[in-house]
Formats: structure tokens, C-alpha cells, sequence
């Protein structure tokens, strides 16, 4: 009898673990992509990526390093970020939680005191009993381990975004930097240029006293000078506008910023051309991170879904005492629950479900050659951007040998003061122009940087 009763256990509780062990619905496998052996415009491909490069390296202010410091200790959104997680971990948590047995404990004390109208006599009772109760669905078919595979995924995508957030603060206070910086330039080379356009107007003046300038030439210089100067309030209103943006990415209020090294002196440019290969987007980019996990999720609730059609299975059990009946009271219920008939609700939740599942395959897809073509058009910035740089170089000597020349004529007698003006612009364009052009190559760097999922680990 004893082996029999054995055998029995031995039986269910290998029947249990079969039934536990199978789940409903279809397991994740990562969708195929042709992702290339390169990137669009790159010359020489490379396995090493600069975005392995630690941010640290790559940007050479300290000023900066201290700002992002900062913003990473400060930033709301990142604090956001961090927020999210947390919740993402106390969801996956509750979810696992769902596999195992609930238990509970109840008790209660009573005292009763009657008279009994025949004897007279007093006649009083007491009770004190305790029981604990358990409650626990057994995962017949799988759903509560999809719903945690789910739960699961959406923790890691949350981590993922937190990631990837903390890469977009990185670029974003570094550009922002970058264009504070530049904006200070440009005014910099405005009020010069005012200096030089007033220096013009007394000289110009003095000649019209002497008799060597007509009133036309003062009446051209005045007219430069107001141009030039109309330019310093939107600039001013440019700097004071860049240092606010940059403030509230390092979680401060509005204020005044310090700024360290020149624009070319910001980036180590020996570490940039390497870009690394494609398929290493998908391990690197935290964003495509997030995006796979989601469809990691979509995909388990379509088991999810399955499981809502299928019997549950549920044991409750309980076992306490009684003072009173001065023993042991317990009860044990197994309830198996069927869905019959719902007017088609659970066949249309998986319907759902998997047209969901077709939404984030897309959404996913999109995102990997979306993030190719954002380093492939990084690896062309950056190397356009760089020539451009030199080529405005050439354009502002040139201009500045322009002008100079221009300059020793009128003052020879031998070119009209109109001479003077046109050089005198082509100057002032130059020079913006080359700091717009310094900027345009820095920010390129950290935007294929950003593009390459560089700066998180």
C-alpha cells in the first residue's frame, strides 16, 4: 500500500512537471536583416568603432567634461529615465510573482456568555483559531511565464531607453556647448568687425574735412556700420537663449555658462574615421536595444493571449486550529475553470495581440536601417564638413588679402571707397562663415558618435 501511494506521488508530480514545463504561443527568434558588410560613403571599413571610445576621450575640453558630469548627476529626463526602470522592475517582479503560491493567515478570538432561562445557571464558551490559507494557479499552459517573458523584456527595454537617453544628454550638452561656443565667436568677430567699420568712419570723416571725401563715402561708411551693428542683439539674444537650453539640460535654472577651449580645439580628431560594421548597430545602439525587447514583449503576449483561451487550473488550501473543537481544522479545493462562450472577446484579444506583434516587427526593422542611414549620412557629414572647413579657410584669407588690398588702393587714390565696403563684407561673411563651418564639422563628430551608440558604457 505504502509503495502504491509512492508510485501515485511520483506519477502526478511528473505529470505536473510536464504540464508546467510546455507554454503556449510562439518563441522569440530575432528577425533576419541584410544589414551590409559597411556603411554608405565609408572608404575603409573596420570591425573597432570610435563609439568605444569612451566620451571622456573623445572630448578634449574639461570644461565640458564637468557640464556633462553635471547633467548626468542633474538632467530631468534622465532622472525620468531611471524613474521608468524602476517601475519596469517592480512590474516584472509582481509578474514572477504570479508563478508561485500566494499565502495568507486569518485568525480571530470570540468569548460568548448566555443564561439559560431553565437552570439559571450562566453558561460561557470561548474560541481562539488561526488557519493559513494558500492560493496558487498552476501554469498549465504557460501564460503566467509568457506574461513574465513580457514583463521582462519591457524592464530591459526601459533600461535600454535609460541608455539610450543617457546618450542623447551626452550629445546634446556637448552641441549645445559647442554652439554656445560659437555663438560667442560670431559675436566676437561682430563687434571687431564694428570696431573696424567705426575706425573707417573717422577715417573717412577726417578725408571729407580735408577735402579728399565726399559726403556720399561718410554717408556709405555710416550706412556699413549700422548694418554690422544691427547683427549684436540677435546674437546677444542667440547666447543668452544657448546658455538657457544648456542650463536645463544640466537641471539648472537660467543663468550664465563658462566655456573653455576654441571649437577645433574641442574634438581629437585621429580617433573619428573609424565607424566599425553594421551589425554591431543592433548590440550597440541602446535605442534598437529597447526596439527589440518590445517586439520581445509582443511576441510573448501573443501567448499570453493563448492562454486566456485555454482551462485554468487553481488549487486553494487551507489548514489552522480551533481551541474550541480542540484540534486541527483544514480543506483543500481544486477548481478547474473552461471558457465556453464569450462572443468571440478572447479570439479578437489575440487577434490583437498579434497584429501588435506585426506593428513592433515593423517599427523594429525600421529602426535598425533608419539607425544605418544615420551613420551613413554621420560618415559623410563628417567628411564633407571637414573639407568645407578648409575650403572656408582658403575664403577668408583670400578675403582678408581682399580687403587689406583694397584698403592701400582707396588710400593711393586708386580704388573708390565702394571697393572698400564690398571687400569689407566679403570679410565679415568669411569669418561667420568659417565659425559656422568649425561648428557644423565638431557637431558632425558627435552626431555620428551618437548614431554609432557611442558614450553609454
Amino acid at each position: 500500500m505504502s509503495s502504491k501511494k509512492y508510485i501515485i506521488t511520483a506519477i502526478a508530480a511528473i505529470m505536473l512537471f510536464g504540464i508546467n514545463s510546455c507554454k503556449i504561443g510562439p518563441n522569440y527568434k530575432r528577425p533576419q536583416a541584410d544589414l551590409g558588410k559597411q556603411y554608405r560613403f565609408e572608404v575603409n571599413g573596420d570591425t573597432i568603432s570610435f563609439a568605444d571610445t569612451s566620451w571622456t576621450y573623445l572630448f578634449k575640453d574639461t570644461v565640458l567634461h564637468n557640464l556633462i558630469k553635471k547633467g548626468i548627476q542633474a538632467n530631468f529626463d534622465l532622472r525620468i529615465a531611471y524613474a521608468r526602470v524602476n517601475q519596469a522592475m517592480a512590474q516584472f517582479k509582481s509578474a514572477r510573482a504570479d508563478l508561485y503560491p500566494s499565502f495568507s493567515a486569518e485568525g480571530a478570538a470570540s468569548y460568548q456568555s448566555m443564561q439559560s432561562p431553565a437552570s439559571k445557571s450562566t453558561i460561557q464558551y470561548s474560541d481562539l483559531w488561526g488557519t493559513g490559507n494558500l492560493s496558487w494557479e498552476l501554469d498549465i499552459w504557460g501564460k503566467l511565464r509568457r506574461a513574465k517573458e513580457s514583463a521582462r523584456a519591457q524592464m530591459l527595454s526601459q533600461v535600454a531607453y535609460r541608455q539610450a537617453t543617457y546618450i542623447y544628454l551626452i550629445s546634446s550638452i556637448a552641441q549645445g556647448y559647442y554652439s554656445l561656443i560659437e555663438y560667442r565667436e560670431e559675436l566676437r568677430i561682430t563687434r571687431e568687425n564694428v570696431k573696424i567699420r567705426e575706425e573707417a568712419l573717422s577715417l573717412v570723416k577726417a578725408k571729407m574735412i580735408a577735402g579728399t571725401a565726399s559726403g556720399l563715402v561718410v554717408a556709405q561708411a555710416q550706412a556699413e556700420l549700422a548694418t554690422v551693428k544691427t547683427q549684436i542683439p540677435s546674437l546677444e539674444k542667440a547666447v543668452g537663449i544657448q546658455e538657457n537650453a544648456l542650463r536645463l539640460l544640466l537641471g539648472d535654472l537660467p543663468g550664465t555658462v563658462i566655456t573653455g577651449s576654441p571649437l577645433m580645439a574641442q574634438v581629437d580628431t585621429n580617433i573619428i574615421p573609424k565607424a566599425g560594421i553594421p551589425s554591431r548597430l543592433i548590440v550597440r545602439r541602446p535605442d534598437l536595444i529597447a526596439a527589440e525587447q518590445q517586439l520581445v514583449s509582443a511576441n510573448a503576449q501573443i501567448g499570453v493571449a493563448r492562454g486566456m483561451m485555454m482551462p485554468t487550473l487553481s488549487i486553494n488550501a487551507s489548514a489552522g486550529y480551533s481551541t474550541l473543537g480542540a484540534g486541527i481544522i483544514g480543506s483543500a479545493v481544486g477548481g478547474l475553470v473552461a471558457p465556453i462562450f464569450n462572443f468571440g472577446k478572447l479570439r479578437a484579444n489575440l487577434h490583437k495581440s498579434q497584429a501588435y506583434h506585426e506593428e513592433i516587427l515593423a517599427t523594429y526593422q525600421k529602426a535598425i536601417y533608419t539607425a544605418i542611414g544615420e551613420v551613413s549620412d554621420g560618415v559623410l557629414s563628417v567628411d564633407k564638413t571637414k573639407r568645407m572647413v578648409v575650403e572656408q579657410q582658403n575664403l577668408r584669407d583670400a578675403a582678408q588679402t581682399s580687403f587689406d588690398l583694397s584698403n592701400q588702393l582707396y588710400n593711393a587714390g586708386y580704388a573708390s571707397y565702394l571697393d572698400v565696403i564690398n571687400a569689407q563684407r566679403l570679410l565679415y561673411q568669411a569669418e561667420i562663415q568659417l565659425s559656422q563651418a568649425q561648428l557644423n564639422s565638431v557637431q558632425s563628430i558627435v552626431s555620428l558618435y551618437q548614431a554609432l551608440g557611442g558614450g553609454w558604457k
